[in-house]
C-alpha cells in the first residue's frame, strides 16, 4: 500500500525504480548479482578501476562542498517553484537546496547551476507532490514537469 504523506515528507531524496525490459542486460544484472553476492574475486578486479573513480569523485566532491554557495537567487527559484506545486511543509525547499549543493560539489561548480537544481528538484519533490486519484498518469510529476519548464527559460 500507499505510505502516508506525513512519513513520505521524511524522505529527503526518492528515485523510482524499474525493471529492466531489454533481456539481454536484464541477464548481465542478474549475473553482476550473482558474481558479486558469491563474493567473486573476479568481479572485485573487474570493477576495480571503476570503484577507484568513483571513490575519488566522491572524496573530491565531499572537499569542495563547503565552498559551495546558495545564491539568493537560487534560494528564492527553489522557494517559489516549491510553494507554486503547493507542498506542504519546509523539508522539501532544504532537500532541493542541500541536493543542488551535493550535485554542483560533484560537477565541480561553486554554485549549483539549473542542471543540478532542475535534478534536486526532481530527486526531492514527487514523493511530496499530492497526486489526483482519478487520474491514470502522475499528475504530480507533470505538474513538477511544467514548473521545472518554465523556470529552466
Amino acid at each position: 500500500g500507499e505510505l502516508r504523506p506525513q512519513l513520505l515528507d521524511r524522505f529527503g531524496l526518492c528515485v523510482e525504480v524499474t525493471g529492466e525490459k531489454d533481456l539481454g542486460l536484464r541477464r548481465q544484472i542478474v549475473e553482476r548479482v550473482l558474481s558479486f553476492e558469491a563474493d567473486d574475486p573476479e568481479f572485485n578486479e573487474r570493477w576495480a578501476k571503476e570503484d577507484a573513480t568513483l571513490r575519488d569523485r566522491l572524496i573530491a566532491a565531499r572537499e569542495r562542498l563547503p565552498s559551495v554557495v546558495i545564491s539568493g537567487t537560487v534560494l528564492d527559484a527553489v522557494v517559489e517553484v516549491v510553494a507554486d506545486l503547493g507542498v506542504a511543509g519546509h523539508r522539501g525547499d532544504i532537500t532541493i537546496l542541500k541536493c543542488a549543493k551535493a550535485l554542483a560539489a560533484v560537477k565541480g561548480v561553486t554554485t549549483p547551476d539549473e542542471e543540478c537544481l532542475a535534478d534536486a528538484f526532481r530527486l526531492s519533490l514527487p514523493h511530496r507532490l499530492k497526486e489526483d486519484p482519478f487520474e491514470e498518469t502522475a499528475s504530480g510529476r507533470r505538474r513538477l514537469d511544467a514548473v521545472l519548464a518554465r523556470f529552466s527559460r
